[in-house]
């Protein structure tokens, strides 16, 4: 069944809902995962897990990620890359520091942030992220704003995924998603909860959708 995209998809939904029973584990479902998917994929893979640890976020993991053929790599690397950087801005001002050590890059973004003085960085024309980070960078609840640049990342890979139905996209955007859902399960059990019925209705609904063309 290896790259059986029509198998495996359907099989996501079932995955999923291990994590309702309380046994979901995210290492083991990224080994289920492996086991289904050829050595290409299970290399883009490797891209999406290391892009979850601290450990990688540095240029030249970004550099290298703006070079890849796959364009779910490219772009959601670029879009975290970026985001990071306008958090790291705001975050280093609230603590009375220059941004200029925790940037990574170097862009038309990262010399605003470190030059700008103006409360919203006047990154209106450099970053469509930049509204709703400043409004979310705002809130006076860690936790808050936690969940809410999640639920960016959410959508972010809810675009990348859009019209593809059996293919790698869609499982890097579930893996990506159950990354989530499974750092919420932690943090926050009635976001985790909600979290994990929206990851379970999407999959089951890109199944129905592609059945039905």
């Amino acid at each position: 069944m290896m790259n059986n995209y029509e198998f495996i998809i359907a099989g996501l939904p079932q995955l999923a809902l291990d994590f309702q029973s309380g046994s979901f584990d995210f290492q083991e479902l990224t080994g289920s995962l492996r086991n289904m998917l050829s050595k290409k994929d299970n290399r883009l893979l490797d891209w999406i897990e290391k892009g979850l640890e601290a450990r990688f976020m540095n240029i030249h993991f970004y550099r290298a990620a703006q070079c890849h053929s796959n364009f779910f790599i490219r772009d959601y690397f670029s879009f975290d890359q970026e985001i990071r950087n306008i958090i790291a801005a705001y975050t280093a001002r609230n603590y009375g520091t220059s941004p200029d050590d925790h940037l990574i890059g170097d862009s038309i973004l990262t010399q605003q942030l470190k030059q700008s003085k103006a409360e919203d960085f006047k990154l209106e024309f450099i970053s469509e992220y930049a509204t709703v980070l400043h409004r979310i960078m705002q809130l006076k609840d860690p936790l808050e704003r936690e969940q809410k640049i999640d639920s960016l990342r959410w959508q972010k890979v809810s675009e990348l995924s859009i019209f593809h139905y059996f293919d790698i996209h869609v499982i890097l955007a579930f893996f990506l998603k159950a990354s989530l859902v499974a750092r919420w399960a932690r943090l926050d059990k009635e976001t985790g909860t909600r979290m994990f019925r929206e990851l379970v209705d999407e999959v089951k609904g890109t199944y129905k959708a592609d059945k039905e063309e």
